[in-house]
């Protein structure tokens, strides 16, 4: 009977009538000041961090109010180790204050290739194969060594750079340049193909697939500003010339411009 006579009671209704307008003041407050304290509608432009490096995401990130994760790594060998290759979301793009940048960077590490090569040195395996191999772990040919045998064209071996006898299992640097071992008679010569005109990474592999070795040498144009690029730089001459008839594993010298605007003559002198 007591908490019946509260309901109906002045008291009651007065504490009700307080509470309704704390809620309406609540909601008012709420709706005029939740925009700023979620700064909602405030948007901020996204920096470049790619090409920078981990110790400089502190200035150009964190004391602008963002926030970031490294998400993913690739292994690039022609890139600087640990920059950034790529964030999203991207340059430019407009976002809230202390939004996570998420970014992608090049390994602060070297990539280790394992070697397989047990079925190349203790099989049948010609230099084509071997080099096709040596391109597809992503490793260099530098040079081929000729030692007598039985048999022509035959891989016997891989070397690193310094001459030391590589085994099938060994692990080499991504980039590493690596000789070749081949069996051959060395007596034997090989007619030199024309690569005048052609690509530069196509005729480094027609020379080096005909057991010849290559000295490449720029022509002095300084076209190639950002170094060897083989989808731009052609063979302007090479020497010895083609169609001469040389020893197996004997030097060819090639001559490249990256001018595009250079007219090659394909023909041999």
């Amino acid at each position: 009977m007591k908490f019946l006579k509260f309901l109906f009671s002045k008291v009651f209704f007065l504490n009700l009538f307080i509470a309704l307008i704390l809620v309406i003041v609540g909601l008012f407050v709420l709706d005029n000041h939740l925009d700023t304290l979620t700064n909602h509608g405030e948007k901020v432009v996204v920096p470049n961090v790619k090409k920078s490096k981990i110790s400089q995401l502190e200035e150009v990130l964190v004391e602008k109010g963002f926030r970031y994760e490294i998400m993913d790594s690739i292994w690039d060998r022609n890139l600087p180790k640990g920059i950034i290759v790529d964030q999203k979301p991207i340059p430019g793009d407009s976002v809230k204050q202390g939004r996570k940048i998420y970014l992608t960077i090049n390994s602060r590490s070297d990539k280790m290739i394992k070697l397989s090569i047990g079925s190349i040195v203790n099989g049948t395996a010609r230099t084509r194969e071997a080099l096709e191999y040596i391109t597809t772990i992503d490793l260099v040919h530098d040079s081929t060594i000729l030692v007598p045998h039985d048999f022509d064209d035959m891989v016997l071996g891989f070397k690193d750079s310094k001459g030391k006898d590589l085994k099938d299992g060994d692990k080499v640097k991504a980039g590493a340049k690596i000789w070749l071992v081949v069996g051959q008679d060395v007596g034997k010569k090989v007619r030199i193909p024309n690569v005048l005109g052609m690509r530069l990474k196509d005729a480094v592999k027609l020379i080096k697939n005909n057991l010849l070795n290559v000295n490449l040498i720029e022509s002095g144009d300084g076209a190639c500003i950002t170094g060897i690029d083989s989808t731009v730089a052609r063979i302007s001459m090479q020497r010895p010339t083609c169609h001469e008839n040389i020893g197996i594993g004997k030097e060819i010298s090639l001559f490249y411009t990256c001018d595009t605007t250079f007219n090659i003559s394909t023909k041999c002198k």
